[in-house]
């Protein structure tokens, strides 16, 4: 249920509310109560208005959940909180996407529950500290609405390819890459001298072969065509037994491509990739990380089609 409260949008306040609510909890933490405020309406979003108790209910949950002392900065914080919401909520009337009270009602009971409390009693703490908890239930049905918005909206857009989940396991050290990656490969070189001339000679001969390669069955014919060419047959090997950058490069390579050329010791020589198998050695670490990776992506384009609606948006401000 706590991932129901994780919105997959970076806004304002991306304090986990859950986390806040440890703070609405502690004496020091209440704030003094105020007087009612007017309710006069401070701005409009299309045909949505947002009163100035509305902006004051959202800046006191604001500092109860970040701390932040009450301030003109907070109440502006506070008040674009509000418009990206009315946003929100619009985008999923118009795809008839609307959060159901009761999933509203439960991430509110599952919050209350990890404090040891039932609902009233949260919204008692809540209360205490000047704040309504119908402002903690817009807040949650702002959130559910623009999940299923962008899920809606973007989910069959975004993919993760086994590539950049290699990639991202490797920059966070989670696997040895080298280590779990078997590669079938057929190394193409080129021989002969002449100096520097004759290797740029040999450079030039490898990118034009690169560029007709199409695939490993059809390398030793293509090669035919190339003077001081030799072709070796398929090897199958450790990723980490190949020299860099011939292994950098591979391990980004897809299937039936070629590295670019390298000199080694006169030669030239380039790799013909024929196949690759990374063992998954840690599936739950893989399944993380593909998780995580699409929810960036997602997220990304949430904070665009967010952008997009305000800059579409009517919003006028008193």
């Amino acid at each position: 249920m706590a991932a129901l409260i994780s919105s997959i949008v970076r806004t304002a306040a991306r304090a986990s509310l859950a986390a806040g609510i440890w703070l609405a909890l502690s004496p020091a933490a209440s704030l003094p109560a105020h007087a009612q405020v007017e309710q006069s309406i401070k701005v409009i979003v299309n045909d949505n208005p947002i009163s100035a108790y509305d902006i004051e209910q959202r800046m006191r949950f604001l500092a109860v959940t970040s701390g932040e002392k009450p301030s003109a900065e907070l109440q502006k914080k506070a008040t674009e909180m509000l418009i990206d919401e009315r946003l929100q909520i619009e985008a999923g009337k118009e795809q008839k996407l609307y959060a159901d009270e009761g999933d509203v009602n439960r991430v509110v009971e599952s919050m209350a529950q990890k404090n040891k409390l039932d609902a009233a009693g949260l919204a008692q703490a809540l209360g205490k500290a000047g704040i309504n908890v119908k402002t903690l239930k817009d807040r949650i049905r702002a959130q559910l609405v623009w999940q299923d918005v962008i899920r809606k909206k973007f989910s069959h857009t975004v993919t993760v390819g086994q590539r950049d989940i290699d990639a991202a396991l490797a920059q966070s050290g989670t696997i040895n890459l080298a280590q779990s990656t078997t590669l079938q490969l057929r190394r193409v070189s080129f021989s002969g001298g002449g100096g520097d001339a004759g290797i740029a000679r040999r450079l030039a001969q490898a990118e034009d072969l690169r560029r007709r390669f199409r695939s490993c069955n059809t390398l030793p014919l293509i090669a035919k065509d190339f003077s001081g060419a030799s072709v070796g047959g398929v090897s199958t090997t450790k990723a980490s037994a190949v020299r860099q950058p011939q292994r950098a490069m591979l391990m980004h390579a897809e299937v039936n491509q070629m590295t670019a050329p390298s000199i080694a010791s006169g030669r030239v020589e380039l790799y013909a990739l024929c196949g690759k198998d990374t063992k998954a050695e840690a599936p739950q670490e893989r399944d993380t990380a593909r998780r995580e990776l699409m929810n960036k992506e997602m997220m990304d384009k949430a904070d665009d089609y967010l952008a997009e609606l305000r800059k579409e948006a009517f919003i006028e401000r008193r």
